[in-house]
């Protein structure tokens, strides 16, 4: 994904959920947010807008390269890929 596509898929999400982290809930600007992958590349993961949601940069990093964490409760858009996951 090219940096124009980034740019205009962090957009349309900013667009759909406002701009917060999914992960801590803080409200960030949108420059400092970043697009975090619900199954990540390197496991088949797509750049999708399905796939994607946004995120601080703490709240990515430390979640690395690993699927969300499935014990956590939550409701999200995706939540038929989240029970992919699990």
């Amino acid at each position: 994904m090219n940096s124009k596509q980034k740019q205009n898929k962090k957009a349309e999400l900013i667009k759909i959920h406002g701009s917060r982290c999914w992960h801590c809930k803080c409200y960030i600007p949108a420059e400092d947010l970043t697009l975090d992958h619900l199954i990540p590349k390197s496991k088949g993961g797509s750049n999708s807008l399905k796939n994607l949601w946004l995120a601080c940069f703490p709240c990515n990093n430390s979640r690395g390269n690993n699927f969300y964490p499935p014990a956590r409760s939550f409701e999200h858009p995706n939540q038929s890929l989240i029970n992919l996951v699990k």
